[in-house]
């Protein structure tokens, strides 16, 4: 059985989570519950839950200010929260659940299973120390990713080291600037939206590069030439505008 913490302001959500992992969850047991923020750390530290359901925003703090109150424990996390943009981003870039108001079945039943596949093979959870580390900062400047891997494992990276990621049959490639490939569970669309508003350019269909990393464009033969001695290929639609952002970014 897989020991709980519920912690959320609403007193009404606490208690649909509470019902919905009764019904769909049998193994999770709620064995305590919290209203904000103090409440929280404070049964953390009392019961020692192996998971918590954790809301964003709460009278007297965020759901990161548990988690920083109560860092020494080990826990996985859920988020619950209704659709909260300016979180979003941090959350996504650190691999940790996330399920939004109203919670359904199917969201609530994958988010659990994904906790309990890490609660299997329990290492060093460097998915919050990522989460806090970017927590605060604009989109643009977060400076670390969790690449979860298609052998199963997490390859913690600098934002800064990504060349260019590209579109493969089993996820995404990550190309980093010292040689290093990296091959990700996650599909290209998902990068392209978690990229979107940070120094990234998709070139073509399947590629999208780090404008930084660009170190010369080829006009005559659409080919873009990074400092990792990569070249891609940039469709002609797409020059003129990648010419002007590489530009602003110099």
């Amino acid at each position: 059985m897989i020991r709980a913490v519920i912690i959320d302001d609403e007193r009404n959500s606490r208690d649909i989570i509470a019902l919905m992992l009764q019904r769909y969850c049998p193994d999770i047991e709620a064995v305590a519950q919290a209203a904000n923020c103090r409440e929280g750390i404070a049964r953390i530290r009392e019961h020692q839950p192996q998971l918590i359901f954790l809301d964003l925003e709460m009278p007297d703090g965020t759901g990161f200010d548990v988690l920083t109150g109560a860092y020494d424990a080990t826990f996985e996390t859920v988020f619950v929260t209704a659709f909260e943009k300016r979180y979003l981003h941090t959350i996504r870039l650190s691999e940790v659940e996330l399920i939004l108001k109203p919670i359904d079945r199917e969201s609530l039943q994958h988010a659990v299973q994904a906790v309990r596949q890490r609660l299997e093979t329990p290492g060093k959870q460097e998915r919050y120390d990522v989460l806090l580390h970017n927590f605060g900062k604009p989109a643009r400047d977060a400076h670390q990713i969790v690449v979860p891997l298609t052998d199963g494992g997490e390859y913690i990276a600098s934002i800064e080291q990504i060349a260019y990621v590209e579109s493969g049959a089993d996820g995404t490639l990550f190309s980093l600037s010292n040689g290093d490939l990296l091959q990700s569970r996650r599909p290209f669309r998902y990068y392209t939206e978690l990229f979107s508003g940070m120094r990234f350019y998709q070139v073509n269909n399947h590629q999208m590069v780090q404008l930084p990393h660009i170190r010369h464009i080829d006009h005559e033969r659409l080919q873009l030439h990074l400092h990792n001695q990569s070249v891609l290929d940039i469709t002609e639609r797409r020059k003129k505008e990648l010419t002007t952002v590489w530009k602003q970014q110099a």
